[in-house]
């Protein structure tokens, strides 16, 4: 798979960390991986978590540019301002 510099290093840090790699090394616990397999995955070093990566582009960027605002006045991280618009979508359309 082919991944920036940064992503590269932190694949690396993931799988130096992972309790496969330093102890059991099955190839099939790699393929669930999100390193292994990033469209079809269930775990990140063996750890319950999701990815997602997002581009605003062309006409998009006014929309980034806009949430970011709203996040700062926030005093929110951008990332987190956006799960937190995603999960108060989520809840309410779920009615939870």
């Amino acid at each position: 798979m082919l991944l920036c510099g940064s992503c590269n290093r932190a694949k690396s840090w993931s799988c130096e960390h992972c309790d496969n790699w330093k102890a059991e090394k099955k190839p099939a616990l790699c393929m669930e991986c999100y390193w292994g397999n990033p469209t079809n995955y269930n775990h990140i070093a063996l750890k319950s978590f999701r990815r997602l990566d997002l581009h605003w582009t062309g006409d998009e960027v006014k929309y980034y540019d806009a949430i970011k605002v709203v996040a700062d006045q926030n005093k929110i991280e951008l990332p987190d301002f956006v799960k937190k618009v995603i999960a108060d979508k989520t809840k309410k359309q779920n009615g939870w």
